[in-house]
């Protein structure tokens, strides 16, 4: 899911503008064979299907309305769209891999699932590059001229409202959940906090 969180607020390539640094960071995440992988798991896998169903719940769509009704990001997805860069459209795509409805029970944190979607993840890491793509954001980071470095920026100086989104009750009750399932939410975070610095 790491891969998820840096494909829907950047995307990127060399120096020139934002669409042009973007088009190079995609190829890096490989999101045809990603799609692929987590369509097969969720079709055949029952434990990975448990988790996809939670991802359907009313829970997931409070967490989600929380996330896309941040100003913060709001202001961000503005100023990308005027550069041919639509966040909206990323995040419309992992809503429709998620498939945006409800698992009532809980589930406890040794739940077999995490199995299954560990497994899941393994694959999906082994068919991505998330080093690479970081590694060259952090070229496009320390230009000057590059509009995904001055993208960077304006989410870093945005940390404040990033925050609150992480700690909104919506959001804390839909991760509580999936660490249930065994997914690990904090490892996410703190590769987030880690790629802005926010240590």
């Amino acid at each position: 899911m790491k891969f998820i969180i840096l494909l829907a607020l950047f995307g990127a390539a060399f120096g020139q503008n934002l669409r042009a640094e973007v088009d190079q960071l995609l190829p890096f995440l490989n999101m045809d064979e990603v799609r692929t992988i987590y369509e097969r798991y969720v079709q055949t896998d029952a434990q990975v299907g448990e988790i996809w169903s939670f991802l359907q719940s009313e829970e997931t769509d409070a967490a989600w309305r929380v996330l896309i009704g941040t100003p913060e990001l709001q202001e961000i997805s503005a100023w990308t769209e005027v550069r041919g860069v639509s966040i909206r459209d990323y995040l419309n795509g992992i809503a429709a891999m998620l498939g945006l409805t409800p698992i009532t029970r809980s589930v406890n944190a040794r739940s077999p699932a995490s199995r299954s979607w560990n497994a899941m993840m393994d694959e999906i890491r082994a068919a991505t590059n998330l080093e690479g793509a970081e590694a060259l954001a952090r070229t496009f980071i320390a230009d000057p001229t590059s509009e995904f470095g001055e993208l960077y920026r304006m989410t870093q100086a945005r940390r404040a409202g990033f925050t609150r989104v992480i700690e909104h009750p919506d959001v804390t009750r839909f991760s509580a959940q999936l660490r249930a399932f065994g997914v690990d939410v904090d490892q996410i975070i703190t590769r987030f906090r880690n790629f802005f610095g926010w240590n």
